[in-house]
């Protein structure tokens, strides 16, 4: 079905309060359920305080808008429209993609349902890109408990004119914060299609390592990562083939064009975040099927064909854990030891790489741990 605006079927929406170019910022909202906490997330966007200046676009997602604007007890207005996207699909992709494609302001934002911005944030992220020129802002981020994430893995006190690979931006590759939308469209920005989760992967790493001009308000609002959704997908343990396809598809399309720093950047942290995370959450009790090895393994070695030599810079915990993908011997009983060993691992096997030279990278655990010795921000 074609997305339509629900906002168009109103009769009784008032004038529009925006200036004749439209809103400054469109904030893209896709959700597929009345459970999620949506109106939270709407609320957080700050329509109240700015009007004229934000717009908020609800993708209603498999679901109908009706259904949506009810739960939520909201009706459209100028700064509250809802479209609908039927695409059969269990893949966020699809109406992130629509609601980015209905983006008419000049700045945009993507912001999932379960989540929501600190008091200010947009406006303060509006300020930051107004006032520096700049093309992107890579915003901080929460949980909702309040423990910041520190990604990403800056360099000491840099918060202007970030370089993706010097301050490690491959750590943050989902797009949170604030952009030009015509920057984004530049770049090829778009999420890729079909995938359950990572989706945003490609389109984080198209954002942060094509030229463009970033800022990391790093003491500013932040974005918050909302802890009570019931059904978040990143929680569940999908097959490992599935959950490691935007690895793949990265890896094979992507980061197969870009220079070998990017390559080495990128394979570090999808080594880091996505395979060993994999094999983390699932614990030495998971029961490793014949396809889940077959996954794993592939994954392994294709980092390994990405960036030959990246995992010099991986901790003593880390470094074992990846070298025993590198077998194709490998047994679902001989990864579980692996795993109970790196979870058993003490605090030096997770601080320190084998070698000194691995110690002194820039993109090792060590560093990054005196980093944030000198990381004064708000616990």
């Amino acid at each position: 079905m074609t997305p339509h605006s629900a906002s168009e079927e109103s009769e009784s929406m008032p004038t529009s309060v925006f200036p004749s170019e439209g809103p400054l910022i469109d904030v893209v909202i896709a959700v597929h359920t009345t459970a999620r906490p949506l109106a939270r997330a709407i609320e957080s966007c700050g329509l109240d305080g700015r009007p004229g200046v934000v717009r908020v676009t609800v993708v209603c997602h498999n679901v109908g808008s009706a259904d949506i604007q009810e739960s939520l007890g909201m009706a459209p207005s100028p700064g509250l429209r809802f479209i609908e996207h039927f695409d059969g699909l269990n893949s966020p992709a699809g109406p992130k993609n629509a609601g980015l494609a209905a983006v008419e302001a000049p700045f945009t934002a993507v912001l999932d349902s379960d989540d929501y911005f600190e008091p200010g944030a947009l406006s303060h992220w509006l300020d930051v890109l107004e006032t520096s020129g700049a093309d992107v802002v890579v915003a901080p981020v929460r949980h909702q408990a309040g423990d910041l994430i520190r990604t990403p893995r800056a360099r000491i006190g840099r918060v202007h004119g970030l370089d993706p690979v010097k301050d490690r931006l491959a750590y943050a590759t989902a797009p949170r914060g604030l952009w030009r939308t015509e920057t984004a469209a530049g770049v090829g920005f778009h999420y890729t299609e079909g995938l359950r989760t990572g989706e945003d992967l490609e389109a984080g790493l198209r954002l942060y390592f094509s030229g463009t001009r970033l800022e990391f308000p790093a003491h500013g609002p932040a974005y918050v990562l909302g802890d009570d959704a019931e059904d978040r997908v990143t929680a569940d343990f999908l097959p490992c083939a599935r959950e490691l396809e935007p690895v793949s598809l990265v890896c094979e399309g992507w980061a197969a064009r870009q220079t070998a720093s990017v390559q080495r950047a990128v394979a570090i942290k999808l080594a880091r975040t996505n395979l060993i995370g994999a094999l983390s959450r699932r614990g030495p009790e998971w029961d490793w099927s014949a396809p889940d090895l077959a996954a794993l393994r592939q994954t392994a070695g294709q980092l390994r064909e990405l960036s030959p030599g990246y995992a010099s810079v991986l901790t003593i915990a880390e470094g074992k854990l990846v070298e025993a993908l590198g077998s194709d011997a490998v047994t679902g009983e001989k990864l579980a030891s692996v795993i109970a060993h790196y979870k058993r691992s003490s605090l030096v096997a997770r601080i320190l790489s084998p070698s000194l030279r691995g110690n002194l990278d820039p993109e090792s655990n060590l560093r990054h741990a005196v980093r944030l010795l000198f990381d004064r921000r708000r616990k």
